[in-house]
Parts: C-alpha cells; sequence; structure tokens
C-alpha cells in the first residue's frame, strides 16, 4: 500500500464521520428551534422531518432519472 493510498483510507471515512456528524448537528439545531419558537413545539420537528423522510427520496429518484435521460442523449 502506497502513501497516498494510507492517506485516503484515513480520510476519507474521518471526512465522513465528520459530515454525518455536522449534518445530524445542523438538523438538530433546526428542530430544537422550531420547538422552542413556533406553536408548534413537537409537531414542528414532526413535519421537518416526515418532509425529509419523504423528500429526500422523492430528489433522489428525480435527479436520477434527470441524469439517466441525459446519459441516454
Amino acid at each position: 500500500m502506497t502513501l497516498d493510498q494510507m492517506k485516503m483510507a484515513i480520510l476519507i471515512p474521518l471526512i465522513s464521520v465528520i459530515s454525518v456528524a455536522v449534518i445530524g448537528g445542523v438538523i438538530g439545531f433546526i428542530f430544537i428551534v422550531l420547538y422552542k419558537t413556533t406553536g408548534l413545539h413537537e409537531w414542528g420537528a414532526v413535519i421537518v422531518g416526515m418532509a425529509l423522510v419523504v423528500g429526500v427520496p422523492v430528489a433522489a429518484f428525480l435527479l436520477q432519472n434527470y441524469f439517466d435521460k441525459q446519459m441516454a442523449t
């Protein structure tokens, strides 16, 4: 294993863990702000969570179809 491969073997998982922690922190912050600043309280977090659960796969599906059509032409 070369030195570059060793660096990448450490760097990629480290970046992945940091990315997941940052995204989780941001979503948690959004949930807390929704709870404290809106009249919806915990329902605000439920609504945003459901939007994420439905929206992310729909967006991935639409993007996949778009890029599949781009590659076919």
